[in-house]
């Protein structure tokens, strides 16, 4: 087992073309499970096949271990990739791909039958050994991919999006089969996705990237509670996040959050971290998540008002439709030209037109930079 370094990794795939992945440092520590999310063409890919030696480095250095990797060939890299397609030999029978990489190692047979048995019933598909790819279901392909990347006992697991093909079901499933294998190998592993619900799930640690640019490393609490900008609050989380414009000006005991329609004073503290920051009547842009949006007492809420030295911020919402998701219905409000989500529980009911008093948990409100997008305070 080993850790993984990046030490400014830049790829461009023309002398002077663009880059697609821009001076990446990154440092992920031995048996971590990091993954990498952001939409697609943001560089997560290109940058786990540098990694893996599929693509060469235009500048900077990969460290596997305390070796410079750069000029050491895929095969000599002492790891294992899990591709999206699968990858496996379709004239080979599941043992045959499971036991292909230990045969080009010259392993001894009888090794080689007991590593593969052993893996497959860790990976419950001893019962398909006999079968050729095409005889087994997405899932069951994706077990004996994961089982020909086990069987080599690799310093680092490499995964690029290997669920996407998956329906629904099958990929919760196999998430938590991820999960669980990562728990009992205790090997590095780096994976893909462009699916934040599984970065949020599976990760130790999770790299958000945006056009070849890391925007934010950190823990999914980390990343989900405070993130670095705009761009991470709004693409993780689900539904995303609500952005609301507003001007940041002084009143009656300190900085107030204006809009059109409502004021919302904030705590002395963060007042002050503001002012020092040279926020006093500037424009910024205030983030809540679905979850802290809320219904207010009508009769508590008509006590409550600018002036109020509460923790909400209230403003009415008509409801323009809701969607029910399990356990959740989101719905979706309008409050003047400003459109928001709720989460609320799927036993609760709300008339599309409806207008209804609305709280905003203050505790949980973000505030970013209107120009650059950085988060603030």
């Amino acid at each position: 087992m080993a850790g993984v370094s990046l030490r400014h990794l830049y790829k461009s795939y023309s002398k002077n073309g663009p880059y697609v992945v821009k001076d990446v440092n990154l440092d992920i520590r031995d048996g971590e499970f990091m993954v990498f999310v952001g939409p697609s063409g943001c560089g997560k890919s290109t940058t786990l096949r540098m990694v893996a030696g599929l693509e060469r480095v235009t500048s900077g250095e990969i460290y596997i271990g305390p070796e410079l990797m750069n000029n050491v060939p895929p095969k000599k890299r002492d790891i294992a990739m899990v591709f999206q397609n699968y990858a496996l030999y379709p004239n080979m029978s599941v043992f045959e791909n499971m036991a292909f990489g230990l045969r080009l190692r010259k392993m001894e047979k009888h090794a080689i039958d007991t590593s593969v048995k052993a893996n497959a019933r860790t990976l419950e598909i001893e019962h398909l050994l006999q079968r050729r790819p095409r005889q087994l279901s997405g899932g069951q392909r994706q077990r004996v991919a994961l089982g020909r990347a086990i069987v080599r006992h690799p310093q680092v697991f490499l995964m690029d999006e290997p669920l996407s093909n998956l329906d629904a079901r099958l990929r919760v499933q196999m998430r938590s089969e991820i999960i669980e294998l990562h728990r009992r190998l205790e090997t590095t592993m780096i994976y893909v996705t462009h699916d934040q619900t599984e970065a949020m799930t599976m990760g130790s640690r999770i790299c958000v990237m945006k056009d070849g640019l890391i925007q934010q490393v950190g823990t999914p609490e980390d990343i989900y509670l405070t993130p670095a900008n705009m761009f991470v609050a709004n693409f993780i989380g689900s539904p995303p996040i609500n952005f609301i414009e507003g001007r940041l000006l002084p009143g009656k005991g300190g900085l107030y959050f204006h809009t059109a329609r409502c004021a919302l004073p904030l705590s002395p503290g963060k007042s002050e971290t503001l002012l020092r920051q040279g926020y006093r009547d500037k424009a910024v842009v205030l983030g809540i998540r679905p979850e802290y949006v809320g219904i207010a007492n009508e009769a508590a809420a008509g006590e409550a008002g600018p002036d109020a030295d509460d923790e909400t911020f209230q403003l009415r919402g008509t409801v323009h439709f809701t969607e029910l998701v399990g356990a959740d219905r989101y719905v979706h409000l309008r409050a003047g030209d400003d459109k928001l989500v709720m989460r609320a529980p799927a036993y609760e009911r709300f008339e599309e037109g409806s207008t209804h008093r609305l709280v905003l948990n203050a505790g949980f409100m973000l505030f970013f930079n209107k120009d650059t997008q950085e988060t603030i305070a």
